[in-house]
Order: structure tokens, then C-alpha cells, then sequence
């Protein structure tokens, strides 16, 4: 019995000796790895990679590429599968000479030595003979430069692989702070188009199921596993790159020229509601990098000032409108007080009509006629024109002015705001409320997006032109946009007078606003709005100066110029059919009288009442025939064909040909 206890108490010690080496095994491999399991499993073990979609394009509205991708590669050496067409078999020396090609085709492409390179082939040949990065992050350009230049040698074994994305602006800072800028290392819009269209711009990831080796490489088999990327949308703008250019050119050489500390200029459709360029410029950020051109505010929909005689046009509306004034009756214009304060032309004037009161920009004319305003309905004109509340535009940041209610004014205020003072705009409030006065009334929503297309191309988003209200009426709209044009004929606005196209507009010269109340001592806003063809308008434009230097003080002397000039090279842009509207609007049309029976001497006498230029030919008293037919609409001053003879030759004559 003694025995048998003793079996199985040795037993026992046995089978707990057992357990706990087999314990401390366990440990060793599980814990500490003494035979370096885990390391060989992490040289070679699967995992599922994520493959970014290639972010979505912005393009202008032609399709000119301003945000796009730099793709980034990697280049693998593959001891294993290194030829020389040359030689079948590589013997040591031969390997050495195709190794010290590859070296110095790398090495003269990029930024890395032949030092680094051959020491990282020595460092990984034998451990990783079927591939390891040799170099990375190297453009499309140098990869193809050193692929074809390997190739040329007729070396094989060196492959290249997509590394990454980066973004990239081909057009540097143009437009920049309205494209907005994107961050692919952190997948992160900041500001602009990039950050308010990220959904779609941005694509949606695919995945593969890869080998990881111990260098950290990742290698990819055909039989493997994986789901393709799908590419993000691009984004196409209404703005055209080449107008964008001639707004950015011309506003930094009128901060140049007249030494101001900043400009704005906005380009819109009245028809449309596109913006077909948008900049605003500060001087102290010119030749910015990309980075910061394309962070900063976007000008035109977020500074806001006292747009002074910009504004004027809004109360000669009303007086037209309610038919209190109509274009020649006499204003006084002598310097007035009203209460304590007087107001005063920079040029004394004694009496002008009410469209010179315009033209002249008087500021003592206009408080003559806002004498007869009713204060609410100023107030009803202004909100509805887009005063005091945000365009609608998508882009973040944008300003509402300020505007007060009219119970919240002073004694002053109803002639203050009758040339542009006691409230705030933003330019690209004043460039649509100019819209309206020169599309007929409509109150347009900005639009800065042309299109949305999808990987393949398709059209998948087209906004349409959305008018928010009707201001106004055609007649006095129609009544306004003559007098606007007499700013330009023979006004302040006279420095934008083309021979070969008509515009309207308005000059503005307000003094600028101090943070702290008033205003800054000999610091102006200078400022002009204005569109054209004034027959058949197309394009509205604003031009803005932040305080240009005294000499420059007023619009006429610097917002006018720098207008006149963008219209001077943008009329001459391709797809730009300005002039030839502005032709067309100005073309006289007439109904081709009937001469076909009627003596030879009475068709032409009719003919010439028409102002239509004619030949005849054949024997007769009598128009048998004509070309055109009579009630053809025809330029005035064209020719027509007129057949004599003795009789009519059909009765069905509008069906008939002449014949020769």
C-alpha cells in the first residue's frame, strides 16, 4: 500500500514538473519570443491595405484644371528578377555593372547619392530577393525618365508602384482663396470650393488583401483579394481662368499704381447669375505661397464698407418709379444744411437736372430728392435690391452688411443712406443689385458652380439660374439704365466711354469707416459698377480700391481706369461673344416690303422710304418677281432683287423663284 502511494505521489511531482515546464515554455514563446516567432510572423503575414481614392478635379468652366492630383511613386529592386538583354546569364561582374546603371539612372533623377542607394542594395539583397523600396516619393516625371532610361540599357528588375497623392494648384494662387485649399496628409479642407463641395470631391476608398514583408513592403497577388477605388467627382466652376487672370493682373497693378492697401473686383452674368471671376487682393500678401493664397478671406463676399455714391442710383429709382422726378427737371444742388450738418459736392454746384444729378454725382442733389422719399420705402428698395442679408452664395464666410430698420434712425439717416453712407455692403452684394438694374428686375442667387461631373464623365449636377424676387419695374429699370449710361458718356464714369461698346455705371469715393467710430482722416473707398453692352447687357463688373493714395482718392481716378482696361482685354478672350451682341443690339431690322405688282418706279420709290438697297433686271414697267419675298425680315440698308416685265408670271407668287 506504502508502495503504491509512493507511485503515485512520484507521480504526481512528475506531472507537475511536466505541467510547469510545459508552463514556462508556453510563457517563453508566448511572452518573450525566444525564438523570434513573432518577428517572422510580422515578416510575412496578411493584412488588408485601404487604397485612397484619387480625389475629385476642380476645372473652370472650359475645363482648365485649377486643383488636381501629383501622383507619387515608390520603385522596387528585385534582386531575383534583375536581366541584362545583353547577356542571359549574369555573372558577379556583370550583376556589379547593371547594379552601378541602376545607381547612377536613380541617383541623377532624384535627390538620393549613389552611396545611400548601394548601401540599401547591400543591406537588403539577401534577405529580400524577390523586391524591396530602393527609392520613394518621386514623381510621375522622374519615374518615367528612369524607367525608360533602364529600359534603353535593357536592364529589367526595377518596378514601380503608387506611392501616395498629393494635392496640387496648376494655376499657383489664381483664384486662390475661392478654390479653397485641401490637405491630403491630414484628409483635411480647410476653406473654399474644397472644403464646401468635400463630399464630392471626395471618392470613396477601395481595399487589397496584401503580404507584408519584414522591410515593411507590401506585395499584392493577382489571386489576392481586392476592391478598386472609385475616384471622386469633379467639380467644374463657372469662373473662366483667362478673365480670372486679367481681374487678378489689373487689380494688382492698380495697387501698384495707386498705392492702396488692397483691391476687390468681382465679373457676373445679370443673366445667369454666374460669377465669372472673383478676387480680392490684399498688398501685403502678394506672391504669397500657395498654401497662404489659397487660406485667405475671400474678400469679395466678407469685407464690408460704405459703398458712398455706388449707392445713389437706388434712390433716383424710387423718385422714377413713384414719378417724382422725371430727367429734366431742375434740382437745386447748392451746398445744404440739414440740423447741424452740411452736405457738400467736392466741386460746388448751382443747379443740374435730375439725370445730371447722376451723371455729376451730386451728393447735395441726391438728398434734394430723398426729400421726397418715404423713408420705409428706401428701406423696402435696399433689402429687396440684397442689403443687409447674405447673397445665398454656397461658399462659407460670407457677410450680410448692415442695414438698419427704420425706426433705429437718426434725423440724418434717410439722407446719409441716399448716397451710401450709415450701412455696410460687401462688392459682391453691389455687383447684384447692378444685376438687377440691368437685367429688368431679377434678383439672381449667386452661382459658382458650372457642373458636376462623375468619373465617367457624366453630368450628374447642373444647377439652374435661380431668381430670388422681382425688383422694380421694366420702365423705370429701362429709365435708370439710361441715366447710368450718361454717367459714362458724359459724367464721372466717362474714363470707361468706349468707341466700340456702350456702358452704364456709377462711380463711388466713400470715406473709410474707423473700427473704433467715425471715420479714418484722408482714407477712401474708391469704387465702380458697371455692365455692357448697355443694349443687350451680358457681364457686370465691380472694381474696389482700400484706400489708394490721396492723389487716387476718387473712382474716377482709379476704380474707372483699372474697369475700362479688364473690358479692353476681355472682349478679345476665346468663347467671348460680347461684341458681336453689342453688334447685333445695335443693328437695325425691317420688314421687306410687297413690290410684285407695282410699277418699277413706285417699288423703287417704297424701297427707298425703307432704306432697302435694290437691283432690277428685264424688260417691263411692271415687278413681276421679287428676293426676298415680301414680309422676310431684313437688315436695314440690305439689298433685294426686283424682276421688270409686262405682266405677273405667278399669281402664287410667294412660292416662287426667280429666275435668271
Amino acid at each position: 500500500m506504502q508502495e503504491n502511494n509512493g507511485r503515485i505521489s512520484s507521480i504526481k511531482v512528475i506531472f507537475i514538473l511536466v505541467f510547469c515546464v510545459f508552463i514556462v515554455r508556453l510563457f517563453s514563446i508566448q511572452l518573450l519570443d525566444v525564438y523570434g516567432f513573432y518577428n517572422n510572423y510580422q515578416r510575412y503575414k496578411n493584412k488588408k491595405n485601404i487604397i485612397p481614392a484619387e480625389r475629385g478635379f476642380i476645372y473652370d468652366r472650359h475645363g482648365t484644371a485649377l486643383a488636381g492630383n501629383k501622383k507619387l511613386y515608390k520603385l522596387e529592386f528585385c534582386p531575383k528578377l534583375i536581366k541584362w538583354e545583353k547577356i542571359d546569364s549574369l555573372s558577379t561582374v556583370d550583376r556589379g555593372i547593371v547594379y552601378d546603371e541602376i545607381i547612377n539612372t536613380i541617383a541623377q533623377n532624384t535627390d538620393k547619392s549613389r552611396e545611400e542607394l548601394a548601401e540599401r542594395i547591400s543591406t537588403f539583397e539577401e534577405d529580400f530577393p524577390y523586391g524591396f523600396e530602393l527609392v520613394t516619393q518621386i514623381d510621375a516625371a522622374q519615374k518615367d525618365r528612369i524607367l525608360r532610361a533602364l529600359k534603353d540599357q535593357g536592364i529589367h528588375g526595377v518596378l514601380d508602384y503608387k506611392q501616395k497623392s498629393e494635392r496640387v494648384y496648376p494655376k499657383g494662387n489664381l483664384a486662390g482663396p475661392l478654390i479653397g485649399f485641401y490637405e491630403y496628409d491630414n484628409d483635411h479642407a480647410l476653406c473654399g470650393i474644397e472644403l464646401v463641395s468635400n463630399n464630392e470631391l471626395t471618392g470613396q476608398d477601395g481595399w487589397s488583401e496584401v503580404i507584408q514583408y519584414g522591410t515593411g513592403d507590401d506585395y499584392h497577388f493577382d489571386d489576392m483579394p481586392l476592391q478598386n477605388p472609385i475616384s471622386g467627382k469633379s467639380v467644374y466652376l463657372t469662373i473662366d481662368a483667362h478673365l480670372q487672370a486679367i481681374l487678378e493682373k489689373n487689380l494688382i497693378h492698380g495697387i501698384e499704381e495707386y498705392d492702396a492697401k488692397g483691391a476687390i473686383g468681382v465679373i457676373i452674368s445679370p443673366r445667369t447669375g454666374e460669377i465669372y471671376a472673383m478676387r480680392g487682393i490684399n498688398r501685403d500678401y502678394i506672391g504669397s505661397s500657395v498654401r497662404a493664397g489659397h487660406t485667405l478671406p475671400i474678400y469679395p463676399i466678407n469685407w464690408q464698407y460704405e459703398p458712398g455714391s455706388t449707392l445713389k442710383p437706388v434712390t433716383a429709382l424710387i423718385a422714377i418709379e413713384d414719378n417724382i422726378y422725371h430727367a429734366n427737371d431742375i434740382i437745386d444742388c447748392r451746398t445744404r444744411k440739414i440740423g447741424g450738418r452740411t452736405i457738400s459736392d467736392v466741386k460746388p454746384l448751382q443747379y443740374l437736372t435730375f439725370k445730371q444729378v447722376l451723371s455729376k454725382s451730386s451728393n447735395c442733389g441726391i438728398t434734394r430728392i430723398a426729400d421726397n422719399i418715404q423713408p420705409y420705402k428706401l428701406y423696402k428698395t435696399l433689402t429687396e435690391l440684397g442689403f443687409g442679408h447674405k447673397t445665398g452664395i454656397i461658399l462659407n464666410g460670407e457677410s450680410a452688411g448692415v442695414i438698419r430698420h427704420p425706426s433705429k434712425w437718426s434725423k440724418y439717416s434717410l439722407h446719409s443712406l441716399a448716397f451710401g453712407q450709415e450701412m455696410t455692403v460687401t462688392v459682391l452684394q453691389l455687383a447684384y443689385a447692378y444685376a438687377a438694374f440691368a437685367n429688368g428686375g431679377r434678383m439672381l442667387q449667386p452661382k459658382i458652380i458650372y457642373k458636376i461631373e462623375d468619373d465617367e464623365q457624366n453630368t450628374i449636377f447642373e444647377p439652374k439660374t435661380t431668381v430670388v424676387r422681382q425688383v422694380s419695374n421694366l420702365w423705370a429699370l429701362d429709365t435708370l439704365r439710361t441715366y447710368l449710361k450718361a454717367v459714362v458718356d458724359e459724367g464721372h464714369g466717362v474714363g470707361t466711354k468706349l468707341g466700340y461698346i456702350s456702358v452704364a455705371g456709377k462711380t463711388g469715393t466713400g470715406e473709410k469707416l474707423d473700427p473704433e467710430g467715425g471715420y479714418l482722416e484722408d482714407a477712401y473707398i474708391t469704387s465702380f459698377v458697371g455692365f455692357f453692352p448697355v443694349e443687350d447687357p451680358q457681364v457686370v463688373m465691380a472694381i474696389m480700391y482700400n484706400e489708394p493714395n490721396y492723389d487716387h482718392r476718387y473712382g474716377s481716378i482709379s476704380a474707372v481706369p483699372t474697369f475700362r482696361k479688364i473690358v479692353e482685354e476681355m472682349i478679345v478672350l476665346p468663347h467671348n461673344d460680347i461684341l458681336y451682341i453689342a453688334n447685333e443690339a445695335n443693328r437695325e431690322y425691317v420688314l421687306v416690303p410687297e413690290c410684285i405688282g407695282k410699277s418699277v418706279k413706285e417699288a423703287c420709290r417704297l424701297l427707298v422710304e425703307h432704306n432697302i438697297n435694290f437691283t432690277s433686271f428685264g424688260d417691263g414697267d411692271f415687278v413681276v418677281d421679287q428676293f426676298p419675298k415680301p414680309g422676310v425680315t431684313m437688315l436695314e440698308g440690305s439689298s433685294i432683287i426686283l424682276q421688270a416685265g409686262f405682266q405677273i408670271l405667278t399669281q402664287n407668287y410667294k412660292d416662287a423663284n426667280l429666275t435668271q
